[in-house]
């Protein structure tokens, strides 16, 4: 379907330049995808794959098909004070898009995994996207949230910048109104309901651990 300035199929999905799905959750997502948007060499992995980005975003500096007409658009975006990834989600706010599924965020090198945690983070208030990797599915919230689990699901949280205040409830092992701060401290907890209860006063990511 040819895609006019401000026309978007959902759902809306970006693939980072990371690893590139394989485990069936992402691949679902994936499957059933709307519009897809690809961060500069993730294209040359999705076309590999059999589909075609809809819009490919970044510096150009990392695909070998620059330009490729397979791809219906290209957006050039060369400033290198930010990453790819940040520039799809400006680009995405600036068009109202306001809700993505993010594949492709993980693997491949360490440090763009967690400059991408970080982005995710600082676009939260603004852009309600989760992360689906081959291992996980990762939020961020702040705030009062009921978050579906399954049950013996594997989940760990941790804070992307210091925590006045966070109560957990729900998990098998629960917290109440303590301090925490970006650390190790609360992973490795396990959900015993189909969902768990977090208030916090700052931001946090979840990462919620697939069930083989």
């Amino acid at each position: 379907m040819k895609q006019n300035r401000n026309s978007f199929d959902n759902p809306i999905i970006v693939i980072a330049n990371g690893s590139f799905p394989s485990h069936p959750l992402p691949l679902r997502y994936l499957k059933n995808h709307g519009t897809i948007i690809c961060a500069d060499g993730a294209a040359d992995k999705l076309i590999n794959y059999g589909k075609i980005p809809d819009i490919v975003i970044g510096d150009f500096d990392s695909t070998g098909i620059k330009n490729s007409t397979k791809v219906k658009k290209w957006i050039e975006v060369p400033n290198q004070n930010q990453t790819d990834l940040e520039k799809i989600f400006k680009w995405c706010i600036n068009k109202n898009i306001l809700n993505i599924v993010l594949l492709g965020a993980s693997g491949k090198r360490e440090d763009h995994t967690l400059g991408n945690l970080f982005t995710l983070g600082k676009y939260h208030g603004q852009l309600n996207c989760q992360i689906i990797t081959n291992h996980s599915r990762i939020i961020c919230v702040s705030g009062k949230n009921h978050i579906p689990t399954k049950i013996d699901q594997d989940v760990s949280i941790i804070a992307i910048e210091p925590i006045e205040n966070i109560t957990i409830e729900g998990l098998q092992y629960d917290m109440k109104n303590e301090k925490i701060f970006p650390s190790a401290r609360a992973i490795c907890n396990k959900a015993v309901t189909k969902q768990f209860y977090l208030e916090s006063t700052g931001k946090v990511l979840i990462f919620l651990n697939h069930i083989k």
